[in-house]
C-alpha cells in the first residue's frame, strides 16, 4: 500500500514503513497496551526481498547481505502468530520455555 511515497507492510508485531526513494525504513511496533505502538528510528536499507513460497520477506540492511531482518506478512487467520499480535516475553518466561 502506498501512502505519500511510503510503502507499508504489516507483520505480526509491526507495521513497516518504507521510504523507497531514500532507502530507509522504520517500524511501528504493535503493543496491545499502547495506542499506536512505538516507532523505531529511521534506518537505511539496501533492498527488500519477498519469498515467493511464503509470506516472508527480508530487509537487506547492507548491499552484501550480511545484515538482514526477516519477517512475515500478517494475514487474517495468520499461521505465524495464530491471528494474534506477538507479545513480548520476559527472561523468566523464556527460561521457563527452555531458552537461555
Amino acid at each position: 500500500m502506498e501512502t505519500n511515497d511510503l510503502s507499508t507492510l504489516e507483520s505480526c508485531n509491526s507495521t513497516w514503513l518504507f521510504d523507497d526513494a531514500a532507502h530507509r525504513f522504520r517500524r511501528i511496533l504493535k503493543d496491545g497496551s499502547r495506542n499506536g505502538g512505538v516507532a523505531t528510528p529511521w534506518q537505511d536499507f539496501s533492498r527488500i526481498e519477498f519469498d515467493d513460497d511464503s509470506d516472508s520477506f527480508s530487509v537487506w540492511l547492507n548491499p552484501e547481505g550480511t545484515r538482514r531482518l526477516r519477517s512475515w506478512r500478517h494475514r487474517s487467520h495468520c499461521e505465524a502468530c495464530g491471528g494474534e499480535v506477538t507479545t513480548e516475553l520476559n527472561l523468566a518466561a523464556i527460561a521457563a520455555l527452555g531458552g537461555r
